[in-house]
């Protein structure tokens, strides 16, 4: 019996658009937006239903960071009369030769975080946008988005807080992420440090020590700060978006 040493090669699975992939399919995109949505941008649940694929799925194409099967590429391609052609796509598991050829490019924005304003990339979750827009223009409204990482809340608080810009709002942005560690342990120094970047980011000036008091103690300290000078200084409503509050939860205290 003659003995078979040629081993099979491995099957590749899950694939990923390559930068010219993922070009070819938002100009196809884009073209029928204006041909068959009125020039509306897509939204994720329009997309699925004339593909065919799940949301999470699409968002995986776009994202370029997940592998996806070959025929789901095939399946988006085909929703806008576009064929697949081997330089769409790459198999992420290959030689580090092979790979390298087929990197993307850095300044290809990838939804990772938060996109740009002009992002080509982001799609709309009407009428989910439509309902912020329009809270955020009444007194006192509060907006909570709440999902998986990597959903794209950011990026959506970013457009809630321009449409607020837009509409002669004065806004601020801030991070969690931005403060240290130890503030979350320290309820004062954390509420001190909230409201200073607040007036930071107003081009107010930080009079954050002038309105402390530790006989009211830092909760009403903060709520002075804000209600009388902050806003007192303000001639336009204040639009406040919070980003990574999830962290505070580390600190019930």
């Amino acid at each position: 019996m003659i003995e078979n040493n040629h081993k099979k090669p491995k099957r590749r699975r899950g694939v990923i658009l390559t930068e010219m992939g993922l070009e070819k399919l938002h100009k196809a995109k884009v073209e029928a937006e204006y041909t068959e949505n009125q020039g509306k941008r897509y939204t994720l649940e329009d997309l699925s239903e004339k593909t065919g694929l799940a949301i999470d799925t699409l968002m995986k194409v776009f994202a370029c960071e997940s592998k996806v099967d070959k025929q789901t590429l095939k399946c988006c391609f085909k929703a806008f009369q576009l064929k697949l052609c081997d330089e769409d796509f790459f198999y992420p598991q290959i030689s580090p030769v092979e790979e390298s050829s087929f990197t993307l490019s850095p300044e290809l924005e990838l939804p990772e975080g938060q996109v740009p304003l002009n992002s080509q990339f982001y799609l709309e979750r009407s009428p989910i946008e439509e309902e912020c827009y329009k809270a955020i223009l009444q007194p006192g409204a509060l907006i909570r988005l709440k999902a998986p990482r990597r959903m794209g809340k950011s990026s959506l608080l970013a457009r809630i807080i321009e449409h607020g810009s837009q509409n002669n709002c004065a806004t601020v942005s801030l991070s969690f992420q931005l403060a240290d560690t130890r503030l979350f342990q320290d309820l004062d120094k954390f509420l001190q440090w909230f409201c200073a970047n607040i007036s930071l980011n107003l081009n107010i000036e930080n009079k954050v020590v002038d309105y402390w008091d530790d006989l009211f103690g830092s909760k009403i300290s903060c709520k002075i700060y804000l209600e009388e000078y902050i806003l007192a200084s303000l001639e336009t409503p204040l639009v406040l978006g919070l980003d990574d509050v999830d962290l505070l939860f580390q600190y019930p205290d």
